[in-house]
């Protein structure tokens, strides 16, 4: 099977919502079509998709620029098609886009739900930190 590459602002958000939710990709209340469509636009090169042959959604990376660090969100890959290089593929063509951007030190946060994940990060360079603790606060009600 080829795949090809887009990026998410050539995409409906909706498809791209309906894909994470069936592939076990935790949506928060901000996970919504407006602001997929929003952030699409924000950094449209660090917003990828794979499609199929039949231009179903086989994979998505969603990276963003901070203008100081970058920041991997939601990597999923469809749950049949896991295992067969196309996670790599997205992380390599996501660091490539980070790397225009000057971007020296980029973070991943997982969820301890899906700490099944962190052996395939760190077989991609990354390193777990012990440093931090992570803190968030909801600021507007949806």
């Amino acid at each position: 099977m080829s795949l090809t590459f887009v990026l998410a602002k050539d995409m409906e958000s909706k498809e791209i919502l309906n894909f994470w939710k069936k592939n076990g990709i935790t949506i928060s209340p901000t996970d919504n079509e407006k602001e997929l469509k929003m952030a699409a636009k924000i950094n449209p090169d660090l917003f990828l998709v794979a499609l199929d042959n039949d231009a179903q959604v086989m994979g998505t990376v969603w990276g963003t620029f901070d203008g100081r660090r970058g920041y991997i969100i939601h990597l999923a890959v469809e749950r049949s098609f896991r295992g067969k290089g196309l996670g790599k593929q997205l992380m390599q063509q996501l660091e490539v886009a980070f790397h225009t951007y000057g971007i020296y030190k980029a973070h991943i946060f997982v969820e301890k739900h899906n700490a099944k994940v962190i052996d395939f990060y760190k077989k991609l360079g990354y390193s777990v930190r012990e440093d931090l603790t992570i803190l968030s606060k909801i600021l507007q009600k949806k």
